[in-house]
Parts: C-alpha cells; structure tokens; sequence
C-alpha cells in the first residue's frame, strides 16, 4: 500500500515540475499579449491586472495534465489562456456586485465627512462667524460695503465700482482693508 502512495506522490511532483516549466514558458511567449488583453478587458489597475494573471497561472499550475491538454491545441493555446482569463475576470465582477464594492465607504472618507460637520467644527464655525461680524462692524462702510457686494452678492469689481461710483483700483483698496481687518479679528480654525 505504501509503495503505491508513493509512486502516486513521485508522479504528482514530477507533474507539478512539468507543469511549472509549462507555465514558465507560456508566460515568457504570452504573458504580454495576456496583460493587454486583461487591461483592455476589463480595465484594471496595474495592481489588479497582475492579481488576474497570477490567477491564471495559478490555475494552469493546479491542472493535473496540463501538457496533455495543451499537446494537441499548440495552435491555440493563447486563446486558452485567454478564455482561462475571461473567466477570472468574469468571476471576479460576480463578486464585487456580491460584496457591493460600488456601495464602499471607506474608513479615511468616513473620518473626512464626520469631521467636516461634527458639533464641534459647527461651533467653531459659529464663533468664526461671529468674529467676523464683529470685524466688519468696526470697519469704514465704504470697506464693508464693497466686501459684501463682492463676497456675498458675487458681484465683479467692475460692478462694484459702477455702483459705488469709484474706480476699479479703490474698489480693490477697499476690499483688500476689508480683509486684512477681518484677518486680524478672526482666529484660524
């Protein structure tokens, strides 16, 4: 019994042998031309499409006669490949639409959007706020008025000086005192 189990283990590994120097050359002539396809195929990352073609040779690798199935379709051995990686690719879409890969939130986007409207950052945006108003309070109304026509009614500095009766390049003075008053007042959050 032992000496049959043993021939059978000899014959696995000499198989397995074959087989990974099949494979060896198959991806020395194909591996190219298997990448592109894969990439065109399907769009992958570089990251991804190297995944796939390890998965091909890996089941090229698992295939117990792999030089028999491949003696008679040398012509066409490519195209096995191909179809080999037709079918990864294939089973790999299957189960991302399982796992609903679209539908991912990952960990950092989580932290990103929990942080932007937290309670906290609400308060500090209401101080901020605040401090602004204050700053603009104590500020020239010719400053706060062409500010707020520019920054809350989007209005140009064109429009601006039209409406104020003043040139363009006091506007500009204008609303560059409007800001350096507000930076001094406001806190950076």
């Amino acid at each position: 019994m032992k000496v049959i189990q043993l021939n059978r283990a000899k014959k696995q590994l000499l198989a397995r042998d074959e087989n990974s120097q099949l494979v060896q050359q198959l991806y020395a002539e194909y591996g190219s031309a298997l990448r592109r396809f894969i990439r065109v195929r399907s769009r992958l990352s570089d990251n991804d499409c190297e995944d796939v073609m390890q998965e091909v040779y890996e089941r090229l690798l698992k295939l117990d006669d792999l030089t028999q199935k491949l003696s008679g379709r040398m012509d066409t051995v490519r195209n096995y490949l191909f179809q080999i990686a037709t079918h990864i690719l294939i089973d790999r879409d299957r189960r991302a639409k399982v796992r609903c890969r679209d539908n991912h939130v990952s960990e950092q986007d989580t932290a990103i959007f929990s942080s932007i409207f937290s309670p906290e950052r609400a308060l500090q945006n209401r101080k901020q706020l605040r401090e602004i108003e204050i700053a603009l309070a104590e500020i020239k109304t010719s400053h706060k008025q062409a500010f707020m026509l520019n920054r809350v009614e989007g209005m140009s500095y064109r429009e601006i000086s039209d409406a104020l009766g003043v040139s363009v390049s006091t506007v500009e003075k204008y609303i560059s005192a409007a800001l350096v008053a507000i930076r001094a007042k406001v806190s950076p959050i």
